[in-house]
Order: C-alpha cells, then structure tokens, then sequence
C-alpha cells in the first residue's frame, strides 16, 4: 500500500519504520527534516513538503501534536487539497473529539473518508508495534485501513467520527485516576510502617497489565524512599 505519515517525531518515526519494514510504499514529511530523514534508510521517501508526500498516497497518516497543528497541515498548507478523493486520512493524533468531527465533515465534502485514530502504549509500544489503536469512523474505512493498523498495533472501531477520541480520554481518565490511587495507597503502607520494597513489590504484581501503571508503582517508591537522592 502507498501510505503517508505526517508528523515523524517520537512516535511517528518508529509507526513510519514499522510500516517500511511491513513492505508498503512510505512518502514521510516532519516539520523539521532532519527528524525524518533517518526513514531513508528504511526504504520511506522523504519529501520536503507535507503536499507533496501524500499526492497519490492511498492512506495519509497524521501524528502531530494537537488538534490546531492538525487543522493547519490538512487545511491551511493544501494537505487536504493534495489528496486524491477516495484517500482515507488516519489522524491518529490526540486531539479534542469536536475536533476530529469537525475535520471528517469538511475533508468528506472533498471526497475524503476520515478515521481518528488516537493510541495508547507510547514510545515503547510504537516501537515494538503493540499499540491500542482506538478508531471513531466508517465501518467500511476501518476494514480498508486494517492492513495498515497492523503493523502498529491492535486497533478497535469503537464507533462514529470523534468516538476514537472520546475512547483516548476515558484511557486518560483511567491512567489519571489510577495514578492518584497507587500513590494514596503506596502512601498508606509507608506511613503505616509496611516494608516499601515488598508492599512495591505487591502492589506491582497485582496492578492491571498496563505499563504505565506498573511504573507509576515503581517511580512513586524509588522517589520516596529514604535512599532516593542519597
């Protein structure tokens, strides 16, 4: 597949790679060149203007840094103009769901089917392709798209346009409000005299499978205790 990625920065430069190393067609552009030239080596073309990279391009990806940036690159600079119609534009960006409403309208009008494609697993789960890809979009786009979520990650339609984005926020809400509760109970067992390696070390194991809440154990021990820093 002829694909484009917008956007090659911490996460956009290892979903580009995955992609190369799949064996579809990559056309790359970063903001800043030199972020995207080491795709080279991986087989992506790298073009010096976001038109030009995805002119022909089956699928464009967009993985920039919030919903105005987004606006600007499809509409502002000719991004969507450059499209052919029939092209589906993954955004897999996290931006507001009114946002991603908004740019599936106006990019529809052009011919344009539109996917928002929010992720979950950051740089490490970019990396090894083991991302949560939370899709908001027509059924029939997201079948279209398979092949290219899978060298990403696992991806799940999880209803309409903005409904990709409406799912990253409630993961957020997640991780947020689980952050806050490891560190009150991690606080609990030190004040209350438990051994903070072993309650970590229990706490961790009974956690959730996901990462960032392992870690928030881990980093919230090793900053407390009363070797840190020493």
């Amino acid at each position: 597949m002829n694909i484009a990625v917008l956007g090659t920065g911490m996460m956009g430069f290892p979903m580009a790679r995955r992609l190369c190393e799949a064996g579809h067609s990559v056309r790359v552009w970063n903001r800043s060149r030199a972020k995207a030239e080491g795709l080279a080596a991986f087989g992506a073309t790298v073009h010096d203007t976001a038109t030009a990279a995805v002119q022909g391009a089956e699928f464009v990806i967009t993985m920039l840094e919030h919903g105005p940036v987004v606006e600007q690159v499809l509409f502002d600079i000719g991004v969507a103009g450059a499209m052919k119609p029939g092209t589906v534009l993954i955004d897999m960006s996290s931006i507001k769901p009114a946002e991603a409403r908004a740019h599936a309208e106006r990019l529809g009008a052009m011919g344009i089917t539109h996917l928002d494609a929010p992720v979950s697993g950051g740089t490490l789960g970019a990396e090894a392709g083991t991302l949560a890809i939370m899709a908001g979009g027509q059924a029939g786009a997201f079948e279209r798209a398979k092949p290219v979520f899978a060298p990403l990650g696992r991806a799940t339609l999880v209803g309409p346009s903005g409904a990709g984005q409406l799912a990253k926020l409630a993961n957020q809400m997640i991780v947020g409000i689980t952050i806050g509760a490891v560190a009150e109970a991690l606080l609990l067992c030190q004040k209350g005299g438990a051994d903070p390696p072993r309650s970590r070390k229990l706490s961790a194991a009974a956690l959730p499978t996901a990462a960032s809440c392992r870690c928030t154990a881990s980093a919230w021990w090793s900053a407390t205790s009363p070797r840190a820093g020493a």
